[in-house]
């Protein structure tokens, strides 16, 4: 695993804002961010394999990182934009009840005994 991987996290139900950060991030850094970044839309610059291999490339990247547990939401998904779409129709917290769900989560956040500190951090992040 390179460096800039070390540090990252698979994608869980509860963890999309902290894993689509480092994420985009990894992405940036290895150059496979432009299928996203330019909604899915192919640029005239490269042929339509060079196009076709730096999606599959994100795609796979993206899918490294999911956990086992929600990969059969993404399993299928062959366009980096279009899983992009999906991991964020998803799991970014956008209407009020999601909000109130995740404040009622944290009210009730309590370390449990034989816990990782930083595992009980992270959950509170």
């Amino acid at each position: 695993m390179e460096e800039s991987s070390n540090s990252m996290v698979k994608l869980t139900a509860s963890n999309y804002s902290i894993w689509k950060t480092r994420m985009e991030d990894i992405l940036y850094c290895k150059e496979l961010f432009e299928p996203i970044e330019l909604n899915g839309i192919k640029l005239d610059a490269k042929t339509d394999d060079e196009w076709k291999k730096l999606n599959m490339k994100a795609v796979g990247h993206i899918r490294q990182w999911v956990d086992q547990s929600v990969f059969h939401h993404v399993a299928k998904e062959v366009d980096a934009y279009l899983l992009w779409l999906k991991l964020e129709s998803l799991y970014e917290r956008k209407t009020a009840q999601n909000k109130a769900f995740m404040i009622r989560r944290l009210v009730n956040l309590k370390y449990k005994d034989g816990q990782n500190v930083t595992e009980h951090l992270s959950n509170f992040q």
